[in-house]
């Protein structure tokens, strides 16, 4: 494990937390970053390495949108105990079932929501949320649980899924629905974390390499986010949705 290749790990954490900070999907750079780095390591000890890294680099995203943005506190508190309670249920339930035919079903969702996005323009770019709290709180606490099911059973574009919920379901523009999504994602990355690390996947030299690359471009990326505003997030959300669903076609043509 030369310098050089923790420096790669630590400039591809970066890279990972600056895209993941603004809509999600930084598991498409970093996930591929480390297979290549680390060929040695086990798929559990990648995934449990660099979640690591992002639950540290998300909660500065995350400080750093709820300075500039308000989000109602039962939202932020539903949402993200739903996405935390129900990523263990997803976690358990993976065990028992075969995760990679339920991508077919993901990708198709994928293709969806980007078409939606696409054609409705108007759609994160102004908040219509409304002052209904219960509401908009209800409504919170199921996409966050959903989503939250969705990360302990598959995972990639958690982020993504959880902006365009908050965004279609309950009305916030994408700067608001950012700084939910990032709360509830922490939530549910911790639960399904919690899992591996005690199981022993965690590598801490290569982890605290990725922490701190993966916060330093989680701040610029959500200051960029907050500078921009909605329409530069709805933009990078289309961008996001195309990869993913890139990589899920990819994935599916080698089974």
């Amino acid at each position: 494990m030369s310098e050089t290749v923790l420096l790669l790990a630590g400039l591809a954490g970066m890279a990972a937390g600056f895209l993941d900070s603004i809509v999600g999907g930084g598991g498409l750079i970093m996930t591929p970053a480390m297979l290549n780095l680390f060929p040695e390591l086990s798929i559990l000890q990648i995934i449990a390495t660099q979640r690591t890294s992002s639950i540290f680099g998300t909660s500065v995203a995350a400080w750093n949108y709820l300075k500039h943005v308000s989000v109602p506190k039962s939202a932020l508190i539903g949402a993200s105990v739903a996405a935390l309670l129900l990523s263990i249920g997803g976690v358990l339930l993976a065990k028992r079932v075969d995760a990679e035919a339920l991508k077919w079903l993901v990708l198709a969702m994928c293709v969806a929501l980007g078409i939606y996005t696409a054609f409705k323009k108007s759609l994160g770019e102004t908040d219509t949320s409304g002052t209904d709290t219960r509401r908009i709180t209800d409504r919170a606490i199921l996409i966050g649980g959903v989503c939250g099911f969705y990360n302990g059973l598959i995972g990639p574009g958690t982020g993504t899924l959880l902006v365009f919920g908050f965004v279609a379901l309950v009305g916030f523009n994408f700067l608001r629905a950012s700084a939910l999504a990032k709360v509830s994602n922490v939530a549910a990355d911790i639960a399904s974390w919690t899992v591996l690390a005690l199981s022993g996947f965690v590598l801490w030299k290569i982890a605290a390499v990725l922490i701190v690359g993966n916060v330093i471009g989680s701040y610029l990326g959500s200051r960029l986010a907050i500078l921009k505003g909605s329409h530069f997030i709805r933009l990078m959300f289309l961008g996001i949705v195309v990869l993913l669903v890139g990589k899920l076609l990819w994935d599916l043509s080698q089974q």
